[in-house]
Order: structure tokens, then sequence, then C-alpha cells
């Protein structure tokens, strides 16, 4: 397989688990998007809001009106940055925090469900692979 086909693959999986998981957005009133942003957001911790957009590759315009939603409905605070007064940083609340440790059992489960065929060997080693594969990516982007 060449590296487009690698891609393509990779792409093609990552779209089906979201397929997955986008009832549990549903449930929550979300779209599997939302769902992704406000998951980034927690992972990142305090983050300025124009460093989570280049994360989620989006300009920060498009987001900012969801992190507006999101303020308002609590799930997230926003604050000036210390380091740069006119810098607005987003941060998890209890709220958020909560609901990612719900989701992420709730995921663990369904995608347990639709991979339980998979041989704990291929499993294991798929994660070993891919995680090889993310440390050349970041050697490389090291070097740019």
């Amino acid at each position: 397989m060449n590296e487009i086909g690698l891609v393509e693959l990779l792409w093609n999986v990552q779209r089906r688990i979201m397929k997955r998981l986008a009832p549990l957005a549903r449930e929550r009133g979300m779209s599997i998007s939302e769902l992704s942003v406000l998951w980034k957001a927690h992972e990142c911790g305090s983050r300025r809001v124009t460093a989570l957009a280049d994360d989620l590759r989006v300009p920060p315009s498009t987001l900012t009106g969801m992190l507006d939603r999101f303020v308002e409905a609590g799930w997230l605070e926003r604050d000036r940055d210390p380091e740069d007064r006119r810098a607005v940083v987003m941060r998890s609340t209890a709220q958020l925090n909560e609901l990612v440790r719900e989701l992420k059992h709730e995921a663990n489960r369904t995608l347990e469900k639709a991979l339980k065929t998979l041989p704990s060997e291929t499993h294991g080693r798929l994660e070993h692979d891919l995680q090889r594969v993310l440390e050349c990516l970041d050697r490389e982007e090291s070097k740019q």
C-alpha cells in the first residue's frame, strides 16, 4: 500500500468510529463535531482559542460561536491569558470533566462491541504500529 492508501484507510476507519460515537453526541444534544471540539478542549487543558482552532484545523472565527454556546451551557470557561491579557484561554469545567469521563466509558463499550472479533494480538500490534507512525510524523514536523 502506498502512503495515500494508508491515509485513506486511516480516514475511513476514523470516519466509521465517529459514526459509531455520533449517537453519544446526539443523546446530549450535540453534533459529533461539537463533541470533538469539547473533547479536544478538555484534552488540552487551559488553551488559547487560536491554538485550539489550529489544533482542530478550523479558523478561530468558526470556533468562536461554538465556544460561546459551550460557555453558556457550562462546559467551558473563558478567561484572559495571564501571559497576554489580549488573548483568550478556554478551560474545562467540572461539568465537562464529568461528561468526558462518561463519554470515555460509553465510547469504550461501543468500540469494544464493534471490535470484539479483532484478536487481542492484532489490537496490541495495531496500537504499537500507529504509535510508531505518530512518532515518525512528530519527528518530521520537528525538523520543519
